[in-house]
């Protein structure tokens, strides 16, 4: 069945701005967001942090994503995933499975069981989950013409990227390069739908919930990008940060290897800001030329959304091994960038939970060849 990439791409960047929603809804009601604070454990725990939290939030928004698009395109909701399991365990201690229901008072039902019988909270949030959310994506839309394999595609979703900032619900400092280290500002809700066949991320949708705070509100921003074949558009400014191969801007995580860091500060300048998705979105918008991660703590749904909109923007996302093991001429690296992008179709095989859909060896995200090259002479030189 074929289906237009255009009303999938409007669909998507609906679902995302009922997720942003969600996200500022629960986040305005303190009290709220303490009671649905669950830690995870086991295989779903992010092994890099000591504590890893999931939300009611986070699952809700997933499971909200799910039932708008299955209900515009039948059949997509199998071929959807996304980082939560939608079981949540409320005070009693007891197992319920997060849905989105058939309407609005059955959806609040079901959630005032997890809210320990707080059906004011529970209608709230049915409301919003229900409601009808029209965004609109952009004079860049009318250039999306292009039709899809329903049958050929699948869908990542993080409902709440940097869910421990979301958590402490901190307002960031932006710098003077327009970055946020750490804050609010870092949350994004991220819906990246890729090829089955092929496992290359196609629409991207990249929503900040908390991109601006105006007095006691938050405004959110949103963005997107299309990349399928020869149709790469993306609704960002085509003019982005001019590359200083001099002074090349890397994201890292504070968590990087030491000697990471080392080698990238001898020519580039390193700077530091939570969330996986943030620093991706960064490279999207310009901020910074690259996001350089060594290590395995990364997943598909951090990436999959963002990367379309790099291969929109002749960029891209490849893995730090690729990178490491690349021994041509660097003007040659767009063989790199043209047969190394990551992929979002397989698992990793030995692996559990999660860790089956981390990317194992590290990423390279990149928005130009030009950054790329620098990034490679970076690496070899240092």
């Amino acid at each position: 069945m074929k289906v237009p990439a255009r009303s999938l791409l409007q669909a998507l960047v609906n679902a995302s701005e009922k997720g942003a929603k969600i996200a500022r809804v629960i986040r305005a009601e303190s009290a709220l967001l303490e009671l649905l604070v669950q830690e995870k454990a086991g295989d779903q725990k992010n092994r890099r942090f000591v504590q890893d939290f999931k939300t009611l939030a986070d699952v809700l928004v997933q499971e909200t994503v799910r039932h708008d698009l299955s209900a515009q395109f039948p059949g997509i909701g199998a071929s959807i995933y996304g980082e939560e399991s939608n079981k949540f365990t409320n005070v009693l201690g007891e197992s319920i499975s997060v849905q989105v229901l058939q309407d609005q008072e059955a959806t609040a039902q079901l959630l005032c069981s997890v809210l320990d019988d707080n059906m004011a909270a529970a209608r709230l949030l049915a409301k919003v989950a229900h409601e009808e959310v029209l965004v609109d994506a952009g004079p860049e839309l009318d250039d999306v013409d292009v039709d899809l394999d329903l049958e050929d595609l699948g869908v990542w979703i993080d409902p709440i990227d940097s869910t421990a900032q979301y958590i402490d619900g901190l307002c960031g400092i932006i710098n003077d390069k327009g970055l946020v280290s750490c804050g609010l500002q870092c949350v994004v809700v991220l819906l990246g739908v890729y090829s089955k066949s092929a496992g290359l991320p196609q629409l991207g949708v990249c929503n900040r919930p908390f991109a601006q705070s105006t007095g006691e509100k938050w405004k959110g921003d949103l963005m997107w990008g299309v990349a399928i074949g020869e149709t790469k558009v993306f609704s960002l400014p085509s003019a982005k940060t001019t590359n200083n191969k001099q002074n090349l801007v890397v994201l890292m995580s504070q968590s990087e290897k030491p000697d990471v860091q080392k080698k990238f500060r001898a020519s580039c300048s390193v700077q530091h800001a939570a969330g996986a998705g943030y620093k991706l979105l960064c490279v999207n918008q310009g901020i910074a030329d690259a996001y350089v991660l060594s290590k395995s703590s990364t997943y598909m749904w951090d990436c999959c959304a963002p990367h379309a909109i790099l291969l929109a923007q002749n960029g891209g996302v490849i893995s730090y091994k690729s990178l490491c093991d690349f021994n041509g001429d660097l003007s040659s690296c767009s063989e790199l960038s043209l047969n190394q992008q990551i992929t979002y179709h397989h698992d990793n095989q030995p692996g559990s939970g999660s860790q089956r859909w981390c990317n194992r060896d590290g990423i390279v995200a990149y928005c130009s060849l030009e950054a790329l090259q620098a990034i490679i002479k970076a690496n070899r030189d240092n």
